[in-house]
């Protein structure tokens, strides 16, 4: 199978030339032309499959469900519309839960990699409940609880070879003196916080290098007491997650962000919730309800965010149009970093020889204008 007539997208580069590739993987990527057989893409830039590295859901279904057994049906909904945003592969994104939820969780993840055939999941990003209960947004306060180094252990047998992302907030009930003995079986991440800036920083030398949607559910950027928005500006080690749907992070204060840490350091995410492809209305959500009100999800009768359901696709278009950023930092924001983040760029996020065979094909203008999966066009 080949595509031809397009503007491949490489780490420093674009070349005009075609891909070469099977059902699974790339085979090889040529400058010029073809005379093979091809799927013509008419001068649109081809990219790797999007990766939303940090999503709850959508289309009905959400990543706490798979403490419970009523799952199947509406996580086939789900596999069923996922592609249709260009996304590729997926971090499961779960929220505080009890230590038999998280137990189950584990225990279904494998269950669900069974209905996964185009290897969608990659891993499972644990968001809560090591997180501070001041920051907490919309986690059940009650089951909050500072790190568990016995629980974690446990999940980690019981999914060893799994990667697996943890939201730590560092400065809750001496997290930061724990951080060592996961570090080894954990990509640590930092968010959900009210860290000062000496305690972030030190959680960045400890090998938290991942920033949960970035000015989130944290302090705000101070000139004359320093937080962690002032570590996170001071580092060029670590890969901040924006949420790019215009409501969360204002459309300046993305602009701003790209020319402080450049497109190295940024993942666009959705953090997407069951109620992503649902008409405006009322939903529950990890027991409570929430009205979604256009692409911003809210506490039942408040205005509160509760939570986002912007698609993907459309995040980074709002993210290449805010930016004007050439299609090779688009290449970082929407899949290569968050793959190098969880040290798999050799096999997604990356058009290299051995790569995944899932593309996207943009327009000039960010526009999602096909996506293959698996080598085929959905």
């Amino acid at each position: 199978m080949i595509i031809s007539n397009a503007k491949i997208v490489l780490k420093n580069k674009i070349i005009d030339g075609y891909i070469e590739f099977n059902e699974t993987k790339i085979i090889r990527i040529k400058a010029g032309k073809t005379n093979k057989p091809s799927f013509n893409a008419k001068g649109l830039y081809l990219l790797p499959a999007f990766i939303d590295s940090h999503t709850h859901g959508g289309y009905g279904f959400d990543f706490n469900m798979l403490s419970g057994h009523n799952f199947r049906q509406e996580i086939k909904k789900y596999f069923s519309r996922i592609h249709k945003e260009g996304v590729g592969s997926i971090l499961l994104t779960t929220v505080t839960c009890s230590d038999k939820d998280l137990d189950n969780i584990a225990s279904n993840y494998n269950i669900i990699k069974t209905f996964d055939k185009n290897n969608l999941i990659k891993g499972w990003y644990i968001e809560g409940p090591y997180i501070s209960i001041a920051r907490k947004g919309t986690h059940n306060k009650r089951l909050i609880r500072p790190l568990d180094i016995k629980q974690l252990e446990h999940l980690d047998k019981l999914l060893p070879n799994t990667v697996k992302v943890l939201a730590v907030a560092p400065e809750f009930k001496k997290n930061l003196n724990k951080y060592k003995l996961i570090n080894k079986d954990f990509f640590l991440a930092t968010g959900h916080t009210n860290a000062n800036y000496q305690e972030a920083m030190q959680s960045f030398d400890l090998g938290a290098k991942r920033i949960i949607h970035l000015y989130n559910a944290m302090p705000n950027f101070d000139k004359r007491f320093p937080t962690i928005i002032n570590a996170i500006f001071n580092r060029r080690d670590l890969n901040c997650e924006v949420i790019c749907d215009t409501k969360h992070v204002a459309s300046k204060t993305i602009l701003n962000t790209y020319k402080i840490l450049g497109a190295d350091q940024i993942m666009v995410i959705s953090d997407s919730l069951l109620t992503k492809g649902f008409p405006n209305g009322t939903y529950d959500v990890w027991g409570s309800k929430v009205d979604k009100r256009g692409v911003l999800d809210y506490l039942h009768g408040t205005n509160c965010i509760a939570g986002g359901n912007l698609p993907y696709n459309k995040q980074i278009e709002n993210f290449g149009k805010i930016t004007n950023c050439p299609m090779t930092d688009i290449l970082k924001v929407s899949s290569l970093n968050a793959a190098k983040s969880i040290k798999l760029d050799k096999k997604i996020g990356n058009l290299i020889k051995g790569a995944e065979s899932n593309f996207v094909l943009l327009d000039k203008n960010y526009k999602l204008k096909a996506t293959f999966i698996r080598g085929k066009i959905i």
